[in-house]
């Protein structure tokens, strides 16, 4: 079944996207390194993370983009498009974390060929703010 767009008539200014939760573990920080050609030790290096002082390997502040980005296509459906994506690094997140994407409608606006939404996003792990963003979608008309 393919998912429904939604339409700009369906939302409003206020309105909350779905909550999109990911855990992150050493694996999958590797997998996304490759994906990515991000070889920072950084990223995978328990050790080398740890002689840093850190509790552990670094999510890539790449991944809290695609998790914000991935929360809000989700939400509005295959037809949107999404047009900017800014964001904000707050904190580190490490292995073992579980982000959670939140977020809600800012605008929506009439613009040729559809409808420009506006998006305020945030990126936490437990109580920490871990990113925020501002997302505009266009949808058809």
């Amino acid at each position: 079944m393919i998912r429904t767009t939604r339409s700009a008539g369906s939302i409003r200014a206020g309105d909350a996207l779905p909550v999109l939760e990911r855990t992150f573990t050493a694996v999958d920080l590797v997998a996304y390194g490759a994906a990515t050609w991000d070889w920072h030790r950084l990223h995978y290096d328990i050790d080398y993370a740890k002689s840093r002082n850190l509790p552990g390997p670094i999510i890539d502040g790449q991944a809290f983009g695609a998790l914000l980005a991935r929360a809000a296509m989700e939400w509005a459906g295959p037809r949107a498009f999404m047009t900017r994506l800014a964001f904000r690094v707050k904190s580190m997140a490490f292995a073992g974390a579980t982000l959670r994407a939140a977020g809600s409608v800012v605008a929506i606006e009439p613009v040729q060929g559809g409808h420009k939404v506006v998006l305020a996003q945030q990126l936490t792990a437990g109580e920490r703010v871990v990113a925020e963003s501002t997302t505009e979608l266009r949808l058809p008309e």
